[in-house]
């Protein structure tokens, strides 16, 4: 098994499809798409506490929907509860989670892979 922390999980998530149509070897492929598998289930369990989240501290508009800023950036939190919505939001990014560990390592991408170091960091927490 491996910990790693939910905002970990969610950034493999969102920027972890780098390798998309790129040609793995067999093995390398099998252990990165086990892992994908992995982290869609705790990313899962992310989006539900997240809403969860939302729906606890943001401010709504007389037909329940979201207010965001003028920019339309940001949801607007009730008034007096910034502080704890925002520790709510770090306990749950900072939560450790484990998965298990398929021995992911640079190996398995091959010889033909490039990645820059920030998609590398990306896979880091998941290798051994």
């Amino acid at each position: 098994m491996v910990n790693v922390t939910m905002d970990q999980i969610i950034a493999f998530r969102n920027n972890g499809d780098f390798f998309g149509g790129a040609s793995l070897p067999l093995k390398g492929a099998y252990k990165l798409n086990k892992i994908k598998k992995a982290v869609e289930k705790e990313s899962e369990f992310y989006t539900e506490k997240f809403q969860e989240i939302v729906d606890a501290y943001a401010k709504k508009d007389e037909n329940g929907e979201l207010i965001f800023s003028e920019d339309g950036n940001q949801i607007m939190i009730k008034d007096g509860m910034i502080e704890e919505c925002n520790k709510a939001l770090e306990d749950l990014q900072t939560l450790e989670v484990e998965i298990e560990n398929y021995d992911f390592s640079l190996q398995d991408l091959g010889e033909n892979i490039t990645c820059t170091p920030e998609e590398l960091e990306v896979l880091m927490p998941f290798m051994e």
